[in-house]
């Protein structure tokens, strides 16, 4: 598997994204659920505390810079924006 200390982050933006959408899916919620429990040995009880009160509008800078961070999203990103070149 390539990239995988990327994972949690990922997912945990996925977390975040779907706990702040006004549909969250709660089917979404409880795989990730398993995958923190399985992948992690965690919970995703401290994400869900991060949300409580928040916005996705007032969320996306920071959800962005975990993504800056952590991971190459906006390197995959740009890339896209060449293929359609």
């Amino acid at each position: 598997m390539r990239n995988t200390k990327e994972v949690q982050s990922i997912l945990s933006v996925i977390y975040y994204l779907n706990r702040l959408s006004d549909h969250e899916d709660q089917e979404i919620t409880e795989v990730l659920d398993y995958a923190f429990y399985r992948l992690f040995n965690g919970s995703t009880r401290m994400l869900l505390l991060a949300t409580i009160g928040r916005t996705r509008e007032d969320s996306m800078p920071e959800i962005m810079e975990i993504l800056r961070h952590d991971t190459q999203y906006h390197e995959y990103q740009k890339m896209k924006e060449a293929w359609k070149k």
